[in-house]
């Protein structure tokens, strides 16, 4: 049995804690031993995750960068002896793979769950270190193609060590069954998200005044789901726009799917993605999304058939779009019809978690080879 130690920054509400607890929670238990390492105390994921009676180690946070969480990282591997780690995120990726250098982890794999591009969610100090530390790694593992390609073509690391698995989602959990449809008004336009600044819900406040000076407004309702540290600057700047009436902040909720089901169309604007959780999760209630044509979005949306697609940052495209669907209900519905099948079929965990096994033991398995033709060679001489 292989044990594996998955390192990440934190357990809070977020789309790559939910996609490591999916993940653990289906990994084929006779071949993979999981231990979770949070650099971080608490969180959601963290209470889940224990229910698995997968241990759960948190090691405390007091500053952003501090020496001391390295050094208690390192005292855990060299306690529990991993074979392999398995990094997420860019503070996780850099300390987990230090601390299994100075360890000697035979195994080491990082994790890309955003589009790595310098300017968005990441700087030049940032993307230096991920490529000194994909020395020393086996496997980077990316949500989707264009993050994949952007390793690769842009910055030049070895295609033998990126490898694309798209985000599972369990599809069922957001189609309509027996939970009551939460309607706020008629017709409800909706995002999920973190309120930071990467998801750029001031293009979806501008989308808001726009929709609603073109259509008089009494019929229509703006929903965002979700908390973060620009609720409060959201908040004033839809009093600014004056809609602030229409627009509806529901702060973070553990109802996603009732909310999903009383929305009419889905919009997400952000401004880079790795693979959107909260695209998948919309598809799956069988919304038309609109979304912009940033990071792993068009793996998910084939535009103009089961959403659309816009340019980043534009909001008359977004507009033209979203009235798109409102004046043509019928196109509305077989888009969300037709995304929905496609996540069911296309998007489930256990493909997901399939295939990070299957990348697991190829790579052990080519490392393995290596070794043992290493060792014949020196008995040779």
């Amino acid at each position: 049995m292989i044990k594996i130690c998955y390192i990440i920054g934190q357990l809070n509400r977020a789309g790559a804690e939910q996609q490591l607890y999916y993940l653990v929670t289906g990994l084929n238990k006779e071949k993979f031993y999981p231990i979770v390492v949070s650099l971080s105390q608490g969180g959601f994921w963290s209470e889940e995750i224990k229910k698995l009676n997968i241990q759960v180690i948190e090691i405390p946070r007091s500053k952003h960068k501090e020496v001391s969480r390295l050094i208690r990282l390192v005292k855990v591997l060299k306690k529990i002896r991993p074979q392999m780690i398995h990094t997420f995120l860019f503070s996780a990726n850099t300390y987990g793979r230090v601390a299994g250098i100075l360890v000697s982890v035979p195994f080491m794999i990082a994790s890309e769950r955003n589009l790595p591009e310098v300017g968005k969610d990441k700087n030049v100090f940032k993307l230096y270190i991920d490529r000194f530390l994909a020395l020393f790694t086996d496997g980077i593992i990316c949500n989707s193609r264009k993050a994949a390609d952007t390793l690769i073509k842009k910055y030049s690391f070895s295609e033998k060590k990126v490898f694309t698995v798209h985000n599972g989602i369990n599809g069922a959990n957001f189609l309509k069954n027996d939970f009551q449809r939460e309607k706020i008004a008629p017709y409800v336009i909706g995002t999920v998200g973190r309120l930071y600044p990467q998801k750029n819900h001031k293009l979806f406040l501008d989308m808001a005044k726009l929709l609603l000076n073109s259509s008089g407004g009494g019929d229509m309702k703006f929903l965002i789901v979700g908390d973060g540290p620009l609720r409060n600057e959201l908040e004033d700047y839809a009093r600014h726009l004056e809609i602030d009436s229409s627009v509806i902040f529901a702060g973070e909720r553990t109802d996603i799917p009732e909310l999903l089901q009383g929305m009419d169309i889905f919009v997400t604007t952000s401004s880079y993605e790795g693979l959107s959780n909260t695209i998948m999760e919309a598809m799956s209630a069988g919304l038309p999304v609109v979304a912009t044509d940033v990071g792993g979005n068009s793996e998910l949306i084939i535009d103009g058939e089961t959403g659309f697609l816009c340019p980043s940052n534009n909001v008359d495209a977004l507009v033209a779009m979203v009235n798109n669907l409102i004046e043509d209900q019928q196109r509305a519905r077989l888009m969300g019809e037709k995304g929905k099948r496609r996540i069911l079929y296309e998007f489930g965990i256990d493909k997901m978690v399939r295939a990070t096994e299957n990348i697991y033991l190829k790579l052990l398995e080519e490392k393995s080879l290596v070794t043992n033709q290493l060792k014949k060679t020196f008995h040779r001489s």
